[in-house]
């Protein structure tokens, strides 16, 4: 193994009184890809941000190129060469492309003061150029205008800009489809070709494996694993990162037969998006829908939800046609759905925990008022149900780890009784202790009678939990499997060629 870039040593962070971080120690080695994972809550972001100078340990040392550091700031750690990209990203929406990789950058700027554009266009194309970047942007484009994909590759450029010799990647897939997450990997190994070090913080094991050359495993806190990626299994990095055995993670489907159909979806159509898709959903049954990502399968969901409205087509529930024409309708006829943005659909996250759960519950009684001590009690039952870790039923709902959110969510459309659940992208962002028992949960549901619609961008999530799969493409429904004859291989060729499955 090579010289250690980076040496951390016995790093402690807490906030009022909680350890985030327990006497943590690692090493970073030079032209490496290091993935740091873990569950919701371990201490994974908390030791990039103190790496990176986004916050500061209460405890320990960093020591860069054997030099002991103390940063206090981004432009310290960015002036010894490591930079960061964040979950969140910190661009100005407004700004152009180069504006932004440039913004802070001396050699922009004419006099010190007068920003130079044609040599931050020129810069920015020769940065370009020199990574041969597999993608199409136009320095002169406005981040506001940008995919997800595209304002991840702009902050990375950043990063870049300032001649980072360690690059953190803070959850950097979470939002990415896997064509896109393909074009970031060929990035980051080139990244390393060329002589940079990277930390890679996820919980996604599967990208796990692809990329890292080694893999520290954090626990509430503690390093609890450190190891060559090609030197673990997936079912010993489970048990590493959540303390026990998981099992199968895939395979928790124990099913009977479906019932009667419940719901049917006659050449629902709605402006380019979604064109004459039918599908019937029965008692008792999970339906996957997959696809690329702008097939049209949100676009659906919320069509037949009566978030959106249909533009023709025809819905049949329980018998009786006609267009849901609201999520209320909706909510009121039985049908729940979780959205694929959580926190912009699902949450109001400055809400306490228990005003989250009751929301759909009093819209759909007409109640605009209801007993605390009755409401306390209804939300600890599903609570409890769930095992949602929450401080108290007061705590603000986006003080939560993403798995718990998520089951806030979860409980807040299961106190309506709903007989159909949608579910869009349902872990998305979680960790994998959470999405295990989220799963165990649809399995329960769909046990129980519930009938799920699931959309998921996860393949082997949808093989392992579906009844049937349905595939979009273009916005249609160009192909159903059902769950004996369902691969990843089948669906990924329905899913980018229409014309070979017609």
């Amino acid at each position: 193994m090579s010289e250690a870039l980076l040496t951390v040593r016995d790093l402690e962070k807490s906030y009022d009184g909680i350890f985030a971080l327990k006497g943590v120690s690692l090493e970073v080695q030079r032209g490496e890809i290091l993935a740091l994972v873990g569950e919701n809550g371990a201490g994974k972001s908390t030791l990039a941000k103190i790496i990176a100078g986004v916050t500061r340990a209460n405890a320990g040392t960093l020591e860069l190129d054997g030099r002991q550091v103390s940063f206090h700031g981004t432009a310290q750690a960015q002036s010894a060469g490591i930079a960061i990209v964040l979950q969140e990203f910190n661009l100005i929406p407004h700004l152009t492309i180069a504006e932004n990789i440039f913004l802070t950058h001396e050699s922009a700027y004419k006099a010190g003061f007068w920003q130079d554009n044609a040599t931050m266009l020129a810069k920015t194309v020769e940065l370009f150029d020199r990574l041969e970047l597999d993608v199409h942007l136009d320095p002169r484009a406005k981040v506001m205008d940008l995919s997800v994909a595209e304002q991840q590759i702009v902050e990375i450029m950043k990063a870049l800009v300032v001649d980072a010799r360690l690059l953190i990647l803070d959850e950097p897939t979470a939002t990415l489809s896997k064509q896109e997450v393909a074009k970031l990997f060929t990035l980051m190994r080139r990244l390393r070709d060329r002589g940079m070090t990277l930390v890679f913080v996820s919980h996604k094991l599967e990208e796990i494996f692809e990329i890292a050359t080694r893999v520290v495993v954090l626990r509430d806190g503690l390093k609890v694993r450190e190891a060559l990626t090609a030197a673990l299994s997936e079912k010993e990095l489970i048990a590493s990162m959540v303390g026990r055995d998981m099992g199968d993670l895939y395979s928790v489907r124990h099913r009977q037969e479906p019932g009667e159909p419940i719901l049917e979806v006659r050449g629902l159509c709605r402006g380019n998006r979604v064109t004459d898709c039918s599908l019937t959903l029965r008692k008792g049954e999970v339906v996957g829908i997959s696809g690329l990502v702008g097939a049209g399968r949100t676009e659906l969901v919320r069509a037949i939800f009566g978030a959106d409205r249909p533009s023709s087509g025809q819905v049949v529930l329980r018998g009786r046609s006609g267009w849901i024409k609201s999520p209320l309708e909706a909510i009121r006829r039985g049908i729940g759905m979780i959205p694929e943005d959580r926190k912009a659909h699902g949450l109001l996250v400055n809400l306490p925990v228990y005003q989250n759960i009751t929301l759909a519950y009093l819209a759909v009684k007409g109640a605009f008022w209801i007993r605390r001590g009755r409401e306390e009690a209804m939300v600890q039952t599903r609570i409890d149900e769930l095992q949602i870790k929450v401080p108290a039923l007061r705590s603000p709902a986006g003080a939560l780890s993403g798995g718990n959110q998520q089951k806030v969510v979860i409980a807040k459309w299961l106190m309506t009784e709903p007989d159909i659940i949608f579910m869009d992208e349902p872990t998305r962002g979680i960790d994998i202790g959470a999405k295990f028992e989220l799963y165990h949960l649809i399995d329960q549901l769909a046990a129980n009678g519930k009938t799920i619609l699931l959309v998921s961008s996860e393949l082997p999530e949808i093989l392992a939990l579906s009844d049937r799969i349905l595939v979009m493409n273009q916005g249609r429904i160009v192909k159903a499997f059902s769950h004996d004859e369902a691969t990843e291989e089948l669906i990924m060729a329905s899913s980018a060629h229409v014309a070979s499955i017609a």
